[in-house]
């Protein structure tokens, strides 16, 4: 929706759609941006080691620091469960991928986002600490 390009060439699965991809797949594809899914602790300790891991280094994404973890409060803002936080999702991937065309105050987006659909004021710390590092 956003216009970004999956590199991840892989067939459709069926159930959740998640296709496992192997490192070397990852390091031919090269992407320039990487967004890496929530998935409980495991995804969290996942996206919180990967500056730190030595094979990930050469990856472009990784080496201009383009790796970004989805926002997840109060569900997930890209994959599942399916919910109006995909319409904050859209806001938040067409700035993080395009800010030079997507001009957005993502923290006063998110603020009116919570206000309209879950009827919570946030400040603005509480609305930056939704969003990823």
């Amino acid at each position: 929706m956003v216009g970004g390009i999956n590199v991840a060439d892989v067939p459709m699965q069926k159930g959740f759609g998640r296709s496992s991809v192997s490192l070397e797949q990852l390091l031919k594809w090269n992407p320039e941006v990487i967004i890496v899914g929530y998935d409980k602790d495991a995804q969290a300790g996942f996206f919180n080691d990967i500056y730190k891991t030595p094979e990930w280094k050469n990856i472009k994404a990784v080496k201009e620091k383009k790796v970004y973890s989805i926002p997840n409060k109060p569900f997930d803002w890209f994959d599942r469960p399916p919910s109006v936080n995909r319409i904050i999702g859209v806001k938040w991937l067409a700035n993080l991928l395009y800010p030079q065309y997507i001009n957005l105050d993502i923290t006063t987006e998110v603020k009116d986002f919570y206000e309209k659909f879950y009827h919570k004021k946030l400040t603005d710390q509480e609305a930056k600490a939704l969003l990823p590092v």
